[in-house]
């Protein structure tokens, strides 16, 4: 199953506490949460959304908000249930909506689904849903200072076959992307366009999952938190998911503060500017997560890489016509893993010598964006003279992969200096590389 979230967050909220058990007790009052999980729709039921929401619900409580869990809500209620929460918040307050369910996009425009709608048209899902747009204005219009917003809400396409991976959209590249208001951060379970797995077989989504777990970390600011995330969830589906966060916040939030950490007091600029009231100024940044060399893969282990190499190499030796189109999807999203597998796919079964100037290409693409297991693969075929490159070449590509410690790289860029200059010295390089490589792995 696949699914989505969207996460806003008002910038800084008053939390003095030492960790998350000190901050359900020493937490001031004024933090409210509605929770939402519908999945008892009469088409495309989602057993998902209910343990999702009550996981939430539950984090969210040991961190010192007063939860209200609401279930498998239909239009009207749900109507009426936002329109409470907003209308109830005091002032000064931090506001919380988590929702899990279906949702789709129309015209660029994000619709939640209650539990008694029925898929029809786009038209007609628009006229009978709930739009978010909805929910961002009675949060604006409420008296809250904090204002967070968690969407989860890609589940499945009606208009099109239930695939054996079932998704939480509705629309065939899940929710679009949303402004952001001056104070805000803005997070998706999956970049704008895209879907995200939903977790078959798993108790959880591996994005709530993940979530959950970092929300109660103390000292995780919301855009280190989210990037976090992302990395986490980048890494565990191989690229196949990739979170998104946008941030226009003026300040620091913390969902659990440092140990020490004191808010800025009322009334002040820095607390003026927390709430995202009175800088004239906001970053609105976008990102998927870490990049570059601070890339999810650039600080792995020898096991995991092998496990890695291994993944990719039976996803391009199994990969049939529609998991070719899935993967080739994937790759002109940006996703490197899908590049990689892409490009061995196609190689899979080629005459000696012969090549392919398709998978060259992906190759390439994703050696130009540091992905070390692509960047040796095109390393070998450079130094063997299989495509355009040259040795010189390609043992710039090996020194770049080997310092994300990726073990192939490492054992081929020794093999190719040991060649170049045969001496002691290179010799036990070489050695090293081997040796050193199956030693850590018994250990692991």
């Amino acid at each position: 199953m696949k699914r989505r979230h969207l996460l806003a967050l008002g910038a800084l909220s008053w939390w003095p506490t030492l960790g998350l058990a000190a901050a359900a007790q020493s937490q001031p009052p004024g933090r409210f949460a509605l929770v939402i999980g519908n999945g008892a729709y009469n088409t495309n039921a989602l057993p998902n959304t209910r343990p999702d929401a009550q996981l939430i619900a539950a984090t969210l409580e040991k961190a010192g908000f007063a939860v209200s869990l609401k279930k498998d809500l239909d239009r009207s209620t749900m109507f009426e249930a936002v329109r409470r929460f907003a209308a109830d918040l005091p002032a000064g307050s931090t506001a919380l909506v988590y929702y899990a369910g279906h949702g789709m996009q129309i015209s660029g425009n994000n619709y939640l689904l209650p539990v008694d709608i029925t898929p029809t048209s786009e038209a007609g899902l628009a006229q009978r849903a709930f739009p978010l747009q909805a929910l961002h204005e009675r949060l604006a219009l409420a008296r809250s200072a904090v204002n967070i917003i968690i969407l989860d809400a890609c589940r499945n396409n009606p208009f099109q076959p239930v695939p054996a991976v079932r998704l939480r959209s509705y629309a065939n590249l899940g929710l679009a992307g949303s402004s952001v208001p001056r104070g805000t951060l803005v997070a998706y379970s999956t970049a704008p366009g895209q879907l995200a797995e939903d977790g078959t077989g798993r108790k959880h989504s591996i994005y709530t999952e993940t979530l959950a777990g970092l929300l109660s970390q103390p000292g995780l600011t919301a855009e280190n938190l989210f990037r976090r995330l992302s990395d986490e969830v980048r890494r565990r589906t191989l690229e196949d998911q990739q979170p998104w966060y946008e941030s226009s916040l003026a300040g620091d939030f913390y969902f659990v503060p440092p140990p020490g950490w004191r808010p800025p007091a009322a009334g002040s600029p820095a607390a003026n500017t927390a709430a995202g009231r009175a800088s004239p100024r906001y970053r609105g940044a976008g990102s998927i997560g870490s990049t570059g060399e601070d890339s999810w893969y650039r600080d792995m282990d020898e096991r995991a890489w092998t496990e890695l190499d291994f993944t990719i190499e039976q996803r391009a030796q199994q990969a049939d016509t529609t998991e070719l189109a899935r993967l080739e999807k994937q790759a002109a999203k940006g996703n490197v893993v899908a590049m990689t597998t892409l490009a061995l796919a196609k190689m899979q079964g080629q005459p000696k010598g012969a090549r392919n100037r398709t998978a060259e290409n992906w190759l390439r693409k994703a050696a130009k964006l540091d992905f070390p297991v692509a960047q040796t693969e095109l390393a070998e075929q450079m130094y063997k003279g299989r495509v355009e490159g040259g040795k010189q070449e390609a043992i710039r590509l090996f020194e770049r992969a080997a310092l994300a410690n990726y073990p192939r790289a490492r054992i081929d860029l020794a093999q190719v200096r040991y060649e170049s200059k045969p001496s002691t010295e290179s010799m036990q390089q070489l050695l090293d590389s081997l040796v050193g490589n199956s030693k850590k792995m018994m250990k692991q």
